[in-house]
């Protein structure tokens, strides 16, 4: 499966849909996307992570570090649609304790426009 980072706008929500594996290869391509949505203004980000097979410690850094720029600018995170094997990765490495992970991108939504996301 290709990687591939696209987004749109919900109101003042970036919701970025990504796809494929999240790995040493593609996660600086995952951050640079990031980063420069952050720099635009956009400070309340979603990711829709329903579309990824595989991630591994390098994007579980990519993330941490969005998460720690956004709580730096008073925004917000969160990730929709964690399938299983994703889903464990977040689980293992603990970060379940620091993000907001939900099923949806509805649900993601609704927990940032609540403040209930990682902020």
């Amino acid at each position: 499966m290709d990687f591939a980072v696209t987004h749109h706008l919900e109101g003042e929500i970036a919701v970025v849909e990504v796809r494929g594996w999240i790995e040493i290869s593609t996660a600086p391509r995952l951050r640079e996307t990031l980063i420069a949505l952050i720099d635009d203004g956009h400070l309340h980000l979603i990711l829709d992570m329903s579309e990824v097979v595989f991630l591994d410690s390098t994007g579980l850094g990519v993330l941490v570090g969005l998460l720690h720029r956004l709580r730096s600018r008073d925004g917000s995170l969160a990730i929709a649609g964690a399938k299983d094997r994703v889903y464990k990765t977040f689980q293992i490495s603990q970060l379940t304790r620091i993000l907001t992970l939900t099923e949806t991108v509805q649900d993601a939504i609704v927990a940032v426009n609540t403040g209930a996301a990682s902020t």
